[in-house]
């Protein structure tokens, strides 16, 4: 994106950081390097400001910061991305939590088996659950192949469908 000030031009860099807003009070953060994180603020300030004045771009900033300062040491992020925030009065990260990419895949392909394994022995095909669940058969298929990251109503429908409820339980002891 390209500025013009004073007659001289300026190239803005869009932030190779993707950033969205999860909630009033975390970011979602996706660096270049592939990991992911949700950053956490005190309050909903922030967002609401972003919301209020376009011109404060608080994602994009927070992007900024991750482009410049982290190179896979998430330590940075409590650290000088936090410092960077509240020299220039943005405000302060207070908490952020990393993703384990493989572990969340690895559950996903497990939840996947496990519709299978119960559809299987409904003896229903895929084609009535996905019917029932009110769903697509080919993002059906792709659930129970733990190629899809299916949301909780998504799930829940399914569970119904099935004549289960989703609840949580202990993980089994290996």
């Amino acid at each position: 994106m390209e500025l013009l000030f004073n007659n001289l031009k300026y190239t803005i860099m869009e932030p190779q950081t993707k950033v969205r807003w999860v909630d009033e009070k975390r970011l979602y953060v996706e660096t270049p390097q592939g990991d992911d994180f949700i950053v956490g603020f005190d309050d909903q300030m922030l967002y609401l400001c972003q919301k209020q004045a376009p011109w404060f771009q608080v994602d994009k900033f927070v992007a900024t910061l991750f482009d410049k300062y982290y190179h896979g040491d998430a330590s940075v992020i409590m650290g000088e991305i936090n410092r960077q925030m509240m020299i220039n009065h943005v405000g302060s990260i207070f908490s952020y939590y990393a993703f384990d990419k493989e572990s969340i895949s690895k559950e996903r392909v497990r939840i996947g088996q496990r519709i299978k394994e119960l559809r299987e022995s409904k003896g229903m095909d895929a084609k009535h659950l996905a019917f029932y669940a009110d769903i697509d058969a080919a993002n059906l298929c792709r659930i129970e192949a733990g190629k899809y990251s299916v949301g909780l109503d998504i799930l829940s429908k399914i569970g119904y469908a099935l004549g289960m409820e989703i609840d949580f339980v202990e993980p089994k002891k290996h």
